[in-house]
């Protein structure tokens, strides 16, 4: 009985000393560096969940999106969108070259949200390899998703929303020290984060992109913001801010573009296209319809 009591007694101390080590090691992460440890372990079992991007991304570019932007494309504007096996993304590349000289349009080029996610990816990938850079660490990167949601037809401005999946692997690998090291395990590989920008129009092709906020798969906005704190202190990923302006701002420039980073409508206004552009909403069989017009 003494044997056992013992036992019962060290095991009680030890476990009352784990537990105010665990404690210390919360209060010096919530005081020195705002991080709340219990909570970032919730939030990271909620983002290590498997993600069935069908369900999850229903406006999601296919295969035969990239097939009706080519097929699209080629009848009002001639063979600027190409296909080659073993080329670009999914063996799509655009042609900026050929869409400058393409000659003007009868009617505006529109696209759907599907064909303008299948085309921001493919110029995307064109332009870096599919790598986007991020607190210093080039990672890769995949446009799965784009929608236009706040439509105003009248000025033709929007909120870009696009849903990127980001490799997390080169932030994983830096992961180093206690107790940091002790998370690493239950960090995805890969998060899926939606950018919400809002599209303003200038004149002619001139536009501001003013960043909105920031989804990281299916956290709630509070999660996200303090989730994103803690990726920040861990992983140096920088601010949900400043990756919601990139990711808006590469998405805009590849559909869009300006003279710094002509992207497809800008390379088209030498001679093809109107020198304008605008996000437009209307009813089709009974549908709210979204595009691109330009």
């Amino acid at each position: 009985m003494r044997a056992i009591k013992k036992l019962i007694i060290s095991l009680v101390i030890i476990i009352g000393i784990v537990a105010v080590a665990l404690i210390g090691v919360y209060i010096a992460a919530r005081v020195k560096l705002g991080v709340d440890l219990f909570r970032t372990v919730g939030q990271l079992k909620t983002l290590s969940q498997p993600v069935n991007e069908q369900e999850a991304f229903p406006a999601a570019y296919q295969s035969e999106d990239l097939a009706d932007l080519k097929s699209q494309t080629e009848s009002q504007l001639g063979d600027v969108v190409l296909y080659e096996e073993g080329k670009g993304y999914e063996g799509y590349t655009v042609d900026f070259t050929a869409l400058a000289l393409s000659g003007a349009t009868a009617k505006p080029v529109v696209l759907s949200e599907q064909q303008a996610g299948a085309l921001a990816e493919t110029v995307f990938y064109q332009q870096t390899g599919g790598k986007l850079s991020v607190a210093g660490k080039e990672i890769s990167a995949c446009v799965l998703q784009i929608a236009f949601t706040e439509v105003d037809s009248e000025t033709g401005n929007a909120d870009l929303n696009v849903t990127v999946k980001l490799d997390l692997t080169p932030f994983k690998n830096g992961m180093e020290g206690f107790p940091f090291n002790l998370l690493k395990g239950i960090v995805p590989d890969a998060l899926y984060v939606t950018s919400v920008v809002r599209i303003e129009k200038g004149e002619g092709l001139a536009y501001t992109v003013t960043p909105k906020y920031l989804t990281l798969n299916n956290l709630s906005g509070d999660d996200t913001s303090d989730f994103f704190h803690t990726l920040s202190v861990v992983l140096k990923i920088g601010s949900a801010e400043d990756l919601n302006a990139k990711i808006g701002t590469t998405a805009a420039n590849a559909l869009i573009g300006t003279e710094e980073n002509p992207g497809f409508v800008y390379a088209l206004k030498a001679t093809g296209g109107s020198g304008s552009f605008g996000f437009v909403n209307f009813e089709k069989d009974g549908k709210q319809i979204n595009v691109l017009a330009f």
